[in-house]
């Protein structure tokens, strides 16, 4: 009964089956350059998954100002220090770790499907389709698991040396397991040295970890793994001899390797060319002094071609990095550009770890300067794009950065660089972000040693804070040349980088941006002066914040405070006022108030600021502020205070000088009684700097003043 409708739905799929056909038919496009009808349409090209994306990426361009695609496009949640960069990346990273231990520990959950009661029957089950191995839990191996051949093909293809060692004493060891797998296995073991390599999942470890130079020592394992199966292989295969002489050298065992090595050539085993570039960078370990060292070098490479082994790039770069770590001079100068022509005429072009150790070997810190980096830029801008063949070249831009801003000290020659590295892909080699600041470390430092003042401003704005977080060291510079150029308005601005780049407890910093505050003050608009005025004030309280905050978490390490000198300098910014309602003198009270309570290291390195600044308050009307400031330059025992104290009386009782010296010389023992008492305190402070004592009774004097408006000057001693 259901004949009239199944038999046009068979025709319809029919149908839609030959339309598709013909439809995927009609997009193959000819591979011939020529058709029947004279459209010659182009042959088809190859295209990529990410082809579309990198087309689109290429009409943008790159924003220097946006932040790291790591992190979240968000003003309020963009990392601006080197801290919380660090931070942050690792802490997503943290999250991506513990779901990998719970992938690891519980695999179940991932292999196994339980099914639900009554029967609950298990079953296999993969959580991704098509499975990816790389996501699937790793298989767990033990004293109790049966293992085959294939799990040791499986740990050695995936570089898992605890787990294929344990499966080889599983199969049981050198005896049971056939020669071909034995030899993967040796050559694991030789590579890593049967340690456990530091796993390449873990981007943000290797990219914030810490850059320490590799400790050269022999730490190859002894009569280990590797040995016994070197020692089981019966005949030893020119392969073993390979392996074995490349996993001594590279972990220092050079006498060992070099024996090695003179035994397979004895026996007439040919040893291929990394053998040969490993035994050159163990040269320094063998021979002592810089004629034997080099000599060594040429013997190596005598024997290289006596055996008709081309050398390639990697022993280039193996040859200069052994020069290179045998110190400086001009034998060693002439043996490096000497091995460099000779493998240009055999058609080998040095790379970037060449040009690198190129550099260090020219370029000593204190050595005569040479000028080799000019041509090793002008070799790289001929190519279209430079590609990493090793490690070492990511070494290569940060050190000739290097060279432009300490050795030679040109920033035509760093911003050629930087333009090198900007070009096309270049930017990957600039290396993990250790050495991406020490490589913007550098540029910043020479951009504002030898720069156009507004090019430095251009790069600043470019690079911080997204790209470049400065050092306290690079920031020191910046804040010289700001302080050069004038720019008040930076300045005032750089407090506020200080402390969102965590360099607001830096004491010497903030003392060497007060003091480029006020030598550029006196030149500047009103609006940036009241700025300033501002950003001094704020570092007054960011002060005693940190303070407060150590005291209440008992904090044994002893704070470090600002020197007397830098509090001066606030209290001469914030003093640059003549209303006494500003509220910028409660901060010169303030200050002047940790100066009475020594908060602040030494004295003032210009007292006459503060004489000046207890005039002007006593002009206006704050005499409190003027008595604790004449007070102060008393107690330093400061020459300044006589005159001061005269000058400041003066203007509160509104007389001349002669009078007032008349009135502190003739009538001292009246005046405890009969003057205010900020008047009273200028009185003291007076005769404090002239005797060296008071005059008035400790019962007479009072240990606060206070004005109309309520401002005071307290004596807490």
């Amino acid at each position: 009964m259901y004949s009239n409708v199944v038999v046009p739905r068979q025709w319809t799929r029919l149908a839609c089956l030959c339309r598709s056909l013909t439809t995927i038919e009609g997009q193959k496009l000819p591979q011939t350059s020529k058709s029947s009808d004279g459209i010659s349409p182009p042959p088809r090209i190859p295209r990529g998954p990410t082809d579309i994306l990198q087309a689109l990426a290429a009409t943008v361009g790159n924003d220097p100002t946006a932040a790291h695609y790591k992190y979240h496009d968000d003003p309020y949640l963009i990392p601006l220090s080197n801290f919380r960069k660090r931070a942050y990346a690792l802490s997503a990273e943290a999250g991506r770790k513990a779901a990998a231990w719970i992938r690891d520990e519980h695999a179940e959950l991932f292999t196994t499907r339980v099914w639900d009661p009554p029967t609950r029957i298990k079953t296999p089950y993969f959580n991704a389709d098509p499975k990816i191995e790389a996501f699937a839990p790793k298989p767990i191996y033990n004293d109790e698991s049966k293992v085959t051949e294939d799990d040791l093909k499986y740990t050695i293809q995936n570089a898992l040396i605890e787990d294929s060692m344990t499966v080889f004493k599983l199969l049981g060891g050198v005896s049971s397991v056939n020669e071909e797998l034995k030899l993967q296995f040796l050559q694991l073991l030789c590579f890593y040295n049967e340690k456990e390599p530091d796993s390449m999942e873990w981007l943000e470890e290797r990219w914030f970890s810490a850059n320490m130079r590799e400790r050269q020592a022999a730490t190859w394992r002894l009569g280990g793994l590797a040995d016994q199966i070197f020692e089981s292989m019966d005949p030893k295969t020119p392969e073993a001899y390979c392996a074995m002489i490349q996993g001594m050298a590279k972990y220092y065992q050079a006498e060992r390797a070099h024996n090695m090595a003179q035994e397979a050539i004895s026996k007439g085993i040919s040893l291929s060319t990394s053998v040969y570039n490993a035994l050159i960078s163990c040269i320094g370990f063998l021979k002592e002094g810089t004629a034997l060292r080099i000599e060594g070098l040429k013997t190596i490479l005598g024997q290289m071609n006596a055996q008709g082994i081309s050398p390639n790039d990697e022993t280039l770069s193996a040859c200069l990095r052994s020069l290179s770590a045998w110190g400086g001079g001009r034998a060693l100068q002439q043996m490096a550009l000497q091995t460099v022509a000779e493998f240009k005429q055999i058609g080998i072009q040095p790379g970037l770890a060449a040009y690198y150790y190129l550099l260090c070997v020219f370029c000593k810190e204190r050595g005569p300067r040479f000028d080799i980096l000019s041509t090793i830029i002008k070799e790289l801008e001929k190519q279209d794009s430079l590609d990493a063949k090793e490690p070492a070249d990511t070494n290569f831009f940060i050190t000739a950065m290097g060279v432009c801003s300490d050795h030679l000290q040109d920033i035509n020659m760093a911003e050629r660089l930087h333009a090198l590295l900007m070009k096309g892909d270049n930017y990957k080699l600039v290396g993990d972000a250790y050495k991406e600041s020490i490589y913007y470390r550098h540029y910043v430092t020479v951009t504002c040693r030898h720069a156009p003042f507004e090019k430095t401003l251009e790069l600043l704005d470019t690079l911080i804070p997204n790209v470049y977080v400065p050092e306290p060291s690079v920031m020191e510079e910046i804040i010289k040349t700001l302080e050069v150029g004038g720019a008040g308005d930076r300045l005032a601005q750089t407090w506020s980088q200080l402390v969102v780049f965590g360099h607001g407890k830096r004491v010497k910093l903030v003392e060497r941006l007060l003091e480029a505050m006020i030598n550029t003050y006196p030149g500047q608009e009103p609006e940036v002066q009241s700025k300033m005025r501002a950003a001094a004030a704020d570092m007054l309280n960011f002060g005693q914040a940190v303070s407060e905050e150590q005291e209440t978490k008992d904090i044994r390490t002893p704070i470090q405070k600002l020197s007397a000198t830098a509090v001066c300098s606030i209290i001469e910014l914030c003093a640059d006022s003549t209303d006494k309602a500003d509220p910028n003198w409660k901060s010169v009270d303030e200050a002047l108030r940790r100066l009475r309570r020594e908060e602040a290291a030494g004295v003032p390195a210009r007292p006459q600021a503060l004489a000046n600044i207890a005039q002007k308050a006593a002009t206006i009307g704050l005499p409190g502020i003027a008595a604790t400031a004449v007070t102060y330059l008393a107690e330093c025992g400061f020459e300044e205070a006589m005159s001061a104290s005269v000058q400041v009386l003066g203007t509160m009782l509104n007389r001349s000088e002669q009078e007032v010296e008349t009135l502190l010389t003739e009538q001292h023992s009246s005046l405890a009684g009969s003057l205010h008492p900020a008047a009273q305190a200028v009185a003291e402070a007076y005769n404090l700097a002239k005797t060296g004592g008071p005059v008035l009774q400790d019962s007479e004097r009072s240990s606060s003043s206070s004005d109309s408006d309520s401002e005071s000057s307290s004596d807490d001693e």
